[in-house]
């Protein structure tokens, strides 16, 4: 019974980890790219918000199943078959969690063309703009929410009076949302974005390559069995 839940959780961290590689891999190559054929900056930053909160909590949920269950699997496999590949598949999980994280997103700032020194440091500088106008961007929401808000209890006049002054300030505050969005900022998040998808994809593929040549190997012991060797 305790081989046969090992071979589960093995088949578990198996399965869920080719899964975040290929959402990975598919937000990469497909869907983040195609962020910078919207019509609009303001189009493009909505998608990129509700795209990024939603990849990166159905990821880390992928992720944790995945280390989760490698771990486990070494933790109650018998000695003799506690193979270190569970433990590094595990690891590689992690850090794939950890390099698409916001913490490593400065460094991922470099990766891309070869470019000059200047380049490079203007890029810096243009994503850690971008990152400021981002927050004062939300900010600023945030804030015109709780004005909106406040003002809806306030009745004053009459209320055909209430409904005009209110659509007028929801299609003011929609028109300086449009024009504050700039798309070079937009183009900056979204370039940041794909590459800590790229780097997530590469380190979640390594750990799935690694844990199907240890399951492969797994087999092929469990076939042959241990060497006997008869001194004579």
């Amino acid at each position: 019974m305790a081989s046969r839940g090992v071979s589960v959780l093995k088949f578990v961290g198996t399965v869920s980890l080719g899964v975040l590689t290929g959402v990975s891999y598919t937000l990469s190559s497909l869907t983040i790219p195609a962020l910078l054929t919207l019509p609009s900056a303001s189009a493009a930053q909505r998608a990129l918000d509700a795209l990024s909160s939603a990849a990166t909590r159905h990821l880390r949920t992928i992720a944790s199943v995945s280390s989760t269950a490698f771990a486990l699997a070494y933790l109650f496999s018998p000695r003799p078959l506690r193979h270190p590949y569970l433990l590094y598949s595990s690891f590689l999980v992690l850090t794939s969690s950890a390099a698409a994280s916001d913490l490593a997103a400065p460094y991922l700032l470099f990766l891309g063309p070869a470019t000059s020194p200047g380049q490079s440091s203007q890029s810096a500088r243009a994503a850690a703009v971008a990152t400021a106008a981002a927050k004062k961007e939300r900010e600023r929401r945030a804030a015109a929410a709780r004005a909106r808000m406040e003002a809806s209890y306030e009745v004053l006049g009459s209320m055909g009076s209430d409904a005009h002054s209110e659509g007028s300030a929801g299609e003011e505050l929609e028109s300086t949302e449009d024009v504050e969005v700039n798309g070079e900022e937009v183009r900056v998040e979204v370039e940041q974005f794909l590459k800590q998808q790229i780097v997530r994809g590469a380190v979640a593929g390594a750990a799935f390559l690694l844990s199907i040549v240890g399951i492969w190997g797994d087999g092929v012991a469990t076939v042959y069995g241990p060497a006997v060797v008869i001194e004579v």
